[in-house]
This record gives C-alpha cells, structure tokens and sequence, in this order.
C-alpha cells in the first residue's frame, strides 16, 4: 500500500469518486482539492482510501454545496489540520489508519499540533474508528447542516 501526498493526478479522479460515495451529494463537490488529499493505492495502482484534509486555505470538497451557506454552522476554529472526510473501499484492512498516520505526519510538518476529526454522533462505527486509532474527545456541539445532529470534535496530537 502506498499512500500519496498530495494525490497525483492520475488517481484524482478514482479518489474523488470514491470520497463522493461517502460524502457527496447531487454530484457534489464538482471539484476536489489534490493539495487537501492524501490517497491509499494499491500494489495495483487502485485507489483504496483516500482522506481530505482542512485548514484556512481550504479543504479537499471545493465549491458550494445545493444548500445555502447561512445554513451551516462551522465548528470552533482550531490549530489542528480538520480530517474532511476520510473514506476507504474495504473496511478493516488498515487502509484507514495509514490514511490517520499519515495525516499526522503532514500535520507535523505544518507546524499543527495535531489532527481533528468531526464526526456525527450517530455515526458509532467513525467514533469507535477514530477511538481506536487514538484520538480524543475535545467537546461537541451542533455543527454542520441543522439535521446533522450533534457533532463531536476529536483530537489527535501530531
């Protein structure tokens, strides 16, 4: 398994894809950030995971979605650099935590403390994920789009 920052042009489109199964809507994001990814590929050249990344300049999702933007409440501003989204084509094979080891790494470099996660609390498989691979609860709140629910906000040190 190789994983590659930022995502090389030839596995833009396949880690777009696979990032869209999981959080997009209505062809939403119409772009995506290859500076704001980080790509799981295969001894094969396919695309098993792929993780986008947040910070001031921008995340991995370019663009507005179909809902206004009045409507979405953001999370505390944070030094970390924010996971947005992390998304794998097989569970449990480790590909989402090389994606979580990585982004460690290139927080690091940034000079960021460390990374965090915000994830719906309804979702209990991202939570136990998250958990495992040593994040810590920071707080919650309700962030995002008002049906999202409550959102907890995670850390993991750089």
């Amino acid at each position: 398994m190789q994983i590659l920052h930022p995502i090389p042009p030839a596995h833009l489109p396949a880690a777009a894809a696979l990032w869209r199964a999981h959080f997009g809507h209505g062809g939403w994001p119409g772009r995506v950030s290859a500076a704001h990814g980080v790509v799981a590929v295969d001894g094969q050249g396919t695309v098993q995971g792929v993780m986008g990344l947040r910070d001031a300049t921008g995340g991995f999702a370019q663009g507005t979605g179909r809902w206004p933007g009045w409507l979405f409440r953001a999370a505390p501003a944070t030094a970390d650099l924010v996971i947005d989204g992390l998304a794998v084509a097989r569970r449990r094979g480790g590909t989402g935590r090389a994606l979580v080891a990585a982004g460690g790494s290139i927080a690091e470099a940034a000079g960021r403390p460390g990374l965090r996660a915000e994830v719906r609390a309804r979702n209990r498989d991202a939570l136990a994920f998250y958990e495992a691979v040593g994040f810590a609860h920071e707080g919650r709140g309700r962030y995002g789009l008002p049906w999202w629910g409550q959102v907890h906000l995670l850390h993991r040190a750089a």
